[in-house]
């Protein structure tokens, strides 16, 4: 047990956010799953609909959180000295700086607006969302909630590539 704790308490600030922020991603796709489902299940049972709203409540403030880290991260990731500069210093890895990190970056702020797209037409429409006239509605919440995944896996694999060149340290 000892052990345990003095190998907790060896990690760096940095480390710990960085590993927080990991968390927060994986509860993303926890979320990611259960609006999917959620979204299928709206004609089979009569809560589907409240759910499917509490879960893009959820995912929403945890795009937010993943974000709010990550620009926090940033900071060390840009410092003197940092991954930026390692990746930099080598024409064999800049590219991963000037094109896959700051893609990545900016890609990160689609899924949280798109999140909020899909919570809008849910808490609005609510129980009616199943009704045929809004089933073009319904689709555009499909379609948000599966590009939103799409952009934070692509997201997620940019950083691990980035990541295991240069980690933050």
């Amino acid at each position: 047990m000892n052990e345990l704790i003095r190998g907790l308490l060896s990690f760096s600030f940095w480390d710990i956010l960085a590993d927080v922020h990991g968390a927060l991603a994986m509860g993303l796709l926890i979320l990611f799953g259960a609006a999917l489902v959620l979204y299928f299940a709206m004609d089979k049972f009569v809560g589907a609909v409240q759910w499917l709203k509490y879960t893009l409540i959820a995912l929403f403030i945890d795009l937010l959180a993943v974000d709010a880290f990550g620009l926090y991260i940033y900071g060390a990731y840009r410092a003197e000295g940092g991954p930026r500069t390692l990746l930099k210093s080598s024409p064999d890895t800049a590219w991963l700086h000037q094109i896959i990190f700051e893609h990545k970056e900016m890609l990160a702020y689609a899924p949280w607006l798109l999140i909020l797209v899909a919570l809008i037409i849910v808490a609005a429409l609510h129980m009616r969302l199943k009704e045929p006239e809004y089933r073009a509605l319904k689709f555009i919440v499909l379609f948000a909630i599966v590009a939103a995944l799409v952009f934070v896996l692509t997201v997620a694999g940019e950083a691990v590539l980035v990541t295991k060149v240069a980690p933050l340290r």
